[in-house]
């Protein structure tokens, strides 16, 4: 086991008690720094986000009504960033809603939450043709109604009120660090949506970690494109740079690597969080003079693959190093980043191929599946994962909370190892194994090996598996390759040294349009074993 000092932890005293307490003190303390940017509004500093904030929250008061929800359908954007600070000034919950998802589950997801109103933009549901659940709150309209008068009693709030009774005012009820934050909603890969309840203590546990663990200074810059619905997006990307004093720039859409490489050279971003799926955008579509201002690259969210790291090294000189969290840990369980020294000290926090070391107040171990009994170093097993980071729960689903949460430890569903010196290595999810003749095969491994047999570095191959009746299981390889590429990778199969159990038979391929992904950048491991289900009996 992995052992942090809790007790030291559980006597620390927090610097702020609630995140928005954290940004109001933050954007008092660093007035004239720039806190955000996007393409579309350019900058603005602490001040002037403060500002639009509290104005936000004063339109937001009479709009509203009682319901302690709110649904957000907004991207990443200074917009969508405001909106969400405004909701948490209110004492609010935002539920920041997957606009990438369908409208039936976008109104399922907001059922839970019991709200009644989505805020969001006339301009973004142009691009993105949803149906907002309950009445709609649109950005534009409350922007066009914000007078002079408006902005002049935001700024004298944001100067000179107290912060307690600025949240009053602003309708916020005395809350503790073990309130709801948020709730975000799983990306659902290998199943429906599950609201994971967040607290504020959860977030601020990220946000204190990532803070000593990240290289930065005063003039650091975030990169945000990951979505506010995805749970890296809003703890690190909305919620970290905020209570650091550092500025974000941000960005819609993932899926647009060029635009997202211009600001990133405008505004010099230096910490770029993203996922495998995403690098490969920036190593096809980026010029090496766009990310050179990058200090630290971590891809979380799926495992990252060697073949991206070296494509991503070659391209841009830098190494995009692996981080592993999941929503119910507020993200983050460890990351394999950069090794410290002061003097008398050096500590390893980089293991190539591992995802390192836990964060901060982050307790791990690894057990039997079966039987829960912690294993040796080295020895694979199911990882669990203990600490302040922990979400409250499911929403409204105590049973499914009672599976994965004993006695403060949360059963991933990952197998991993820890090694000697405490780095991590994730093997697979347990639902990405096919028991095949009795013998767990790990989809992950067969797909790298695959990839590698045509030394590819997109991801162009994802492996399920389907009913067999003789062997129980069995491999279905959908892909993108084209006739050539084929041919070649079943001959190399055959000469391959991968156990001829693992190894999918010559009629197992099956070409697809694109590989599914989910809008957080993961891939869609739900559809892809539907797919595998709908084409296993027409091989082409």
């Amino acid at each position: 086991m992995q052992h942090v000092n809790m007790e030291g932890y559980m006597r620390r005293k927090y610097r702020y008690s609630l995140l928005q307490y954290g940004f109001v003190s933050v954007a008092r303390q660093f007035l004239w720094r720039t806190c955000m940017a996007d393409i579309m509004t350019g900058s603005l500093n602490f001040f002037k986000a403060l500002v639009g904030t509290i104005a936000l929250a004063r339109k937001f008061k009479p709009l509203l009504g009682k319901t302690p929800m709110v649904a957000i359908l907004m991207p990443p954007t200074i917009g969508g960033a405001l909106a969400n600070l405004a909701v948490q000034l209110m004492g609010r919950v935002p539920v920041n809603l997957n606009y990438t998802a369908s409208n039936e589950i976008i109104d399922t997801c907001a059922k839970q939450c019991n709200t009644t109103h989505t805020i969001t933009s006339r301009t973004f549901l142009e691009r993105v043709p949803l149906t907002p659940p309950g009445e709609a709150v649109y950005l534009e309209d409350i922007k066009a109604s914000v007078t002079g008068k408006d902005r002049i009693i935001a700024m004298l709030f944001a100067l000179f009120m107290p912060k307690f009774i600025l949240l009053r005012i602003l309708g916020a009820e005395p809350k503790t660090e073990n309130d709801i934050a948020t709730i975000i909603f799983s990306s659902g890969s290998e199943g429906i949506p599950k609201g994971v309840v967040l607290t504020h203590r959860n977030i601020m546990t990220n946000a204190e970690g990532a803070r000593e663990m990240f290289p930065h200074h005063k003039n650091s810059c975030l990169v945000g494109f990951l979505p506010f619905f995805h749970s890296f997006g809003y703890a690190i990307t909305l919620w970290t740079g905020l209570l650091e004093g550092l500025r974000t720039v941000y960005h819609p859409n993932p899926l647009e690597p060029k635009p997202i490489g211009q600001l990133i050279k405008k505004y010099g971003g230096s910490i770029m969080i993203s996922t495998p799926t995403f690098l490969q955008g920036f190593i096809r579509r980026c010029e090496p003079d766009q990310l050179a201002s990058l200090d630290c690259v971590v891809a979380g969210a799926e495992k990252l693959p060697e073949r991206i790291v070296t494509a991503f090294r070659e391209k841009f000189s830098k190494t995009a190093r692996e981080g592993y969290g999941t929503t119910e840990c507020a993200p983050v369980v460890s990351a394999s980043l950069f090794d410290s020294e002061s003097p008398g000290f050096y500590t390893q926090y980089y293991g190539a191929g591992t995802i390192g070391k836990p964060f901060p107040y982050v307790t791990v171990k690894i057990v039997d599946p079966s039987t829960h009994e912690e294993l040796a170093p080295c020895e694979p097993g199911l990882l669990m994962v203990k600490g302040p980071n922990i979400m409250a729960g499911y929403l409204n689903d105590p049973e499914r909370t009672a599976k994965v949460l004993q006695d403060g430890w949360y059963a991933t569903g990952d197998i991993a190892a820890i090694d000697e010196d405490g780095f991590i290595t994730i093997t697979d999810r347990l639902a990405r194994f096919s028991k095949i003749g009795g013998e767990m095969i790990p989809h992950n491994r067969v797909e790298e090996c695959l990839h590698n047999l045509l030394d590819l570095t997109e991801q162009m191959l994802i492996v399920a598996g389907v009913p067999d009746e003789s062997r129980g299981e069995r491999l279905v390889v959908l892909h993108t390759l084209d006739d050539e590429q084929l041919s070649l990778i079943k001959e190399r199969l055959a000469a391959s040294d991968l156990p001829n159990l693992w190894r999918p038979r010559p009629n197992a391929f099956y070409r697809i349009d694109a590989i599914p992904v989910l809008g957080t950048g993961k891939m869609d491991i739900r559809k892809a074993k539907q797919l595998a289900l709908e084409l296993a009996g027409n091989p082409r």
